[in-house]
């Protein structure tokens, strides 16, 4: 493949991390570090502002807005290293100044502080897709850990994410909340960081259904690199990794794969350590009879032309 070929991540939780354990994005502490970029790669990478769920009403406000300083921070203090895209068009044109590209997320809706008119603040700031719930409950409905499901304050936000361009995110949700976002929602949406629950199951993980019907309305699958969603085993093998993509694709899902690692925010195989592991994993794709032209969408192309054509 191209010896610099280009990788879409559409999940990390390293702007959080970094606010809460004070390190910059090149202090070669986190995993997502600009100095940890192997050469052969361009990346372009969705950072979360993850909102813990013990943040509730203006709290959680206050806390994506120090978040959202951190960010802007390591915008300023890296500038010929990486750059915020609000379309991938600007993400393309920052790779291909050999910039690393950064789009803006919110990791759990509690960070609207159940205001309705802060969907178009974080739209001005920036965010380009937002999870609407982590594990617990929260203004908007119910998350993987609950039995709740999407509150009438869940379908205005969605409401007013889609008249934005705003991309809703389904990971974390429970079933429940799932389809109701299916049967509320009107355009194409994502999970940025779900693996199948046919190849492992567990809660955080999408049956063959959901992804069907994610994959019919145009959207997109991150696969999830923590161990704990990948497999039973204490430390997952690449090749088993893999077969969460090949289920999607045996789903017909060969334009709806992508990557979405969970960097600093889980706890990945040893191959995945750092970001080197991702050629690793390449690897396995190819020589799991994937082709070279598939692996690079799975790696790139697929969530680019997602990006494309919900961001322009």
């Amino acid at each position: 493949m191209n010896k610099t070929a280009p990788v879409l991540d559409l999940h990390c939780d390293t702007i959080t991390n970094g606010l809460g354990r004070h390190y910059d994005l090149a202090d070669g502490i986190a995993r997502f570090d600009l100095g940890k970029i192997p050469e052969e790669f361009r990346w372009c990478q969705t950072c979360a502002i993850f909102i813990p769920d013990e943040y509730r009403g203006q709290a959680a406000v206050d806390y994506y807005e120090r978040a959202l300083e951190h960010f802007q921070r390591q915008l300023e203090l890296y500038p010929q290293r990486i750059g915020q895209a609000r379309t991938m068009t600007q993400a393309e044109a920052l790779l291909e100044e050999g910039k690393t590209a950064a789009i803006l997320s919110v990791e759990g809706g509690a960070a609207l502080g159940g205001r309705l008119e802060m969907v178009q603040k974080l739209w001005d700031d920036g965010v380009r897709m937002m999870t609407l719930t982590w594990n617990g409950e929260n203004e908007i409905g119910g998350g993987a850990a609950t039995d709740r499901g999407l509150k009438d304050f869940g379908v205005e936000v969605i409401r007013e994410m889609e008249r934005l361009g705003m991309l809703v995110d389904v990971s974390h949700l429970n079933e429940k909340t799932f389809w109701q976002v299916v049967e509320k929602s009107e355009k194409p949406f994502l999970a940025t960081h779900s693996n199948s629950r046919k190849v492992w199951d567990h809660r955080r993980n999408l049956t063959d259904d959901q992804f069907r019907a994610l994959a019919e309305r145009g959207g997109i699958v991150g696969i999830n690199f923590c161990r704990e969603f990948l497999a039973g085993d204490p430390d997952p093998t690449a090749e088993q990794m893999v077969r969460h993509i090949w289920h999607f694709l045996e789903l017909g899902g060969e334009q709806c794969v992508s990557l979405g690692s969970d960097s600093d925010g889980a706890i990945m195989p040893s191959f995945l350590d750092s970001l080197s592991g991702v050629a690793v994993l390449r690897d396995a794709m190819l020589q799991s009879g994937l082709g070279e032209e598939l692996t690079g969408k799975i790696l790139y192309g697929n969530a680019r032309d997602f990006l494309r054509r919900t961001l322009g």
